[in-house]
């Protein structure tokens, strides 16, 4: 019994986490949202634009 690897072993330490390959790929999701969110903030701008030339005139 002692000759058997104990419960946790090192194959674990065998998978690199995104910390140590220093390689971090975001899913698709987070792609989209970001697209979203920049089209979200030039939309507002260029409303934000024609409501102050419409109040100023």
């Amino acid at each position: 019994m002692e000759d058997r690897a104990p419960a946790v072993s090192g194959s674990q330490e065998s998978y690199p986490t995104p910390s140590t390959t220093g390689k971090h790929h975001e899913g698709r999701g987070a792609w989209v949202l970001t697209a979203y969110g920049i089209s979200g903030l030039a939309l507002f701008g260029i409303l934000a634009y024609f409501f102050s030339d419409f109040i100023a005139h």
